[in-house]
């Protein structure tokens, strides 16, 4: 399996935050009765390895007893600080900001690169990072991995994206609505998530200026890890220890995969698109 280095900060094998909150079965639940709250929203392709551990038993070989918690549109560093949840999965980019503030998070392994393209319309005359100078662009959330993305893409270019003085205007979108909003010259790019990034790059022949999957350095660097809270490693290292082996197998099986695991996606109803294209995204990361 074919897992990259990530360039700066993130990954040693356990990465410990300071504690808020208190989970009060981490301290007092021997680990054969311990019972796993997963994180797992409704989310796109870049899942994956932890929708095929759930879905083809690794969790369940590991000896983990586990429930899937959905919290739908809600916030997954949220749920990690209310103790909603004790484990997940996500896009590094967007743990950033809260692990400085104290999110009790440790992330326990990367899974894959990709995920993320930034895609402006042929027609618009912009054709690299240095030309958004001055444009709005459109991502889910301001504080999210792809608004980290294109902030990190657009200060390498030179161009300042500092709070007080930024020279590109970020604006909110609903995932699946920025590529209608892209089209429709609301916003002069959008920085967005496959399958809805790839989908809407074939189907409206959109100009893909940044792709995480093979632009550089982040074609280098991981954009998935896995994660549990800080309690839980503290307190019941085995299963933590457990719950990342499982992904990290289903990790390797997805790039052994993509097809089965394009099918377990949409069949399962985690994410939308046909089996034939979401394969081949997968198989890029």
């Amino acid at each position: 399996m074919i897992i990259k280095k990530m360039a700066a900060v993130l990954l040693s094998s356990l990465m410990i935050i300071s504690v808020v909150g208190c989970d009060t079965q981490s301290n007092n639940v021997p680990d054969d009765e311990y019972v796993l709250k997963i994180g797992e929203p409704v989310v796109g392709l870049c899942h994956a390895p932890l929708q095929v551990a759930m879905e083809k038993g690794y969790l369940d070989e590991e000896g983990i007893k586990w429930e899937r918690v959905d919290f739908g549109s809600g916030d997954i560093q949220a749920a990690l600080g209310a103790v909603s949840i004790n484990c997940g999965f996500g896009l590094v980019g967007k743990f950033v900001q809260p692990i400085e503030n104290g999110l009790n998070m440790v992330m326990t392994a990367g899974m894959h690169t990709g995920c993320t393209k930034i895609l402006v319309d042929d027609d618009s005359g912009i054709e690299s990072i240095e030309d958004l100078k001055g444009k709005t662009i459109a991502v889910a959330s301001l504080a999210g991995s792809e608004a980290v993305t294109a902030k990190r893409a657009l200060a390498a270019a030179g161009i300042d994206v500092s709070a007080g003085n930024s020279e590109v205007e970020f604006v909110t979108y609903n995932v699946n609505d920025q590529p209608a909003a892209l089209i429709n010259n609301a916003v002069d790019a959008i920085e967005t998530s496959d399958p809805v990034a790839t989908s809407a790059e074939r189907e409206y022949g959109l100009t893909v200026l940044l792709d995480t999957a093979v632009t550089e350095p982040y074609a280098s660097e991981y954009c998935c890890v896995s994660f549990v809270s800080q309690e839980l490693a503290e307190n019941h290292p085995k299963i933590a220890a457990a719950y990342t082996r499982a992904v990290l197998k289903a990790s390797a099986w997805v790039e052994e995969h993509p097809e089965e695991t394009a099918a377990i996606q949409i069949n399962g109803e985690y994410v939308s698109g046909d089996v034939e294209t979401n394969a081949v995204i997968l198989a890029s990361y």
